[in-house]
């Protein structure tokens, strides 16, 4: 069990490590790239073949989301600005993203949480691969269940960005719909790198700024958390204050309406039940033809 806790902890050194160093120099990080860490990741374990077999799915997830994430605003034809606004303020009276940036937000003079949020919304791009490496490293059928989950519970939300494109709260300010809103992170990445070429990166890494609903961020983040507190246990509340942390901040910072929010929940609850209580006893890993794959890698 150290040896793979150690081989965990030395992998997610190693994705953070090269993330950051990839958005230093101006290099965009797309999934495609994350291809050579999950890789890297199998050498690692000394089973690179195998683990590349068992990995096919969740690749295949990360290399089309690159795709179609750029693919959706084409096929948008109406983009909502105002539901999500009056379902906020039926809620609270007020507009929650308005008022945390009034009270929090200061653009000449960034504090902490700032720059502590930067990092905690962008690690949730590593987040699903690295629990994903734990369970594999842990038991398979483990990993099996949370991939299915995660796959199902991406498309869902592609799905639902072409049938219902809804705009986040700082593109509603620009375009006019609500006031005292701004994009918090570009002011983060800004300060943290002292290069404004790093908010250019940022921005060409997500194409489709009109794919609010639901929250990814909450809904990803939620399926981690049930998986893990499924598997292990109490343990598994050693993620809550990360996945909390993160909703907080995607609204805060005018990624998010509270109500993107709450769809992302039911999304990541919906998904868990339907992988973990449902299609637990599916091994998708055999319905790929592992015999020719394994010929292929052996060749």
């Amino acid at each position: 069990m150290k040896h793979r806790f150690f081989i965990f902890s030395l992998f997610i050194l190693y994705m953070v490590l090269l993330s950051a160093e990839m958005m230093w120099q101006g290099i965009i990080i797309s999934p495609t790239r994350y291809l050579f860490v999950l890789l890297l990741g199998g050498l690692l374990v000394r089973r690179a073949r195998t683990f590349i077999l068992d990995w096919i799915p969740f690749v295949f997830v990360l290399v089309s989301y690159d795709f179609i994430r750029g693919l959706v605003p084409r096929l948008i034809f109406e983009i909502h600005f105002t539901e999500m606004i009056r379902f906020d303020q039926r809620l609270f009276h007020i507009l929650p993203t308005q008022t945390l940036q009034a009270r929090f937000f200061h653009p000449n003079t960034l504090a902490w949480y700032d720059y502590f949020g930067a990092f905690i919304y962008f690690f949730y791009f590593i987040l699903p691969v690295a629990f994903g490496f734990l369970l594999y490293l842990i038991r398979k059928d483990y990993f099996r269940q949370f991939v299915t989950g995660f796959s199902l519970l991406s498309y869902a939300g592609y799905l639902t960005y072409i049938l219902y494109p809804a705009a986040s709260p700082w593109v509603a300010a620009e375009a006019g719909y609500i006031s005292g809103v701004q994009k918090v992170l570009d002011f983060s990445l800004k300060a943290i790198f002292g290069r404004g070429d790093v908010v250019n990166i940022y921005h060409s890494m997500n194409p489709n700024p009109i794919a609010a609903i639901p929250s990814m961020h909450a809904a990803t983040s939620f399926l981690v958390l049930l998986f893990a507190l499924r598997f292990f246990k109490l343990k598994g509340l050693l993620v809550l204050p990360y996945v909390l942390s993160l909703w907080l901040f995607v609204v805060y910072s005018g990624e998010h309406y509270v109500t993107d929010v709450l769809v992302g929940i039911i999304y990541g609850l919906f998904f868990y039940a339907l992988s973990a209580h449902f299609l637990h006893h599916i091994n998708w890993h055999h319905h790929f033809n592992k015999t020719r794959l394994t010929r292929w890698l052996n060749a």
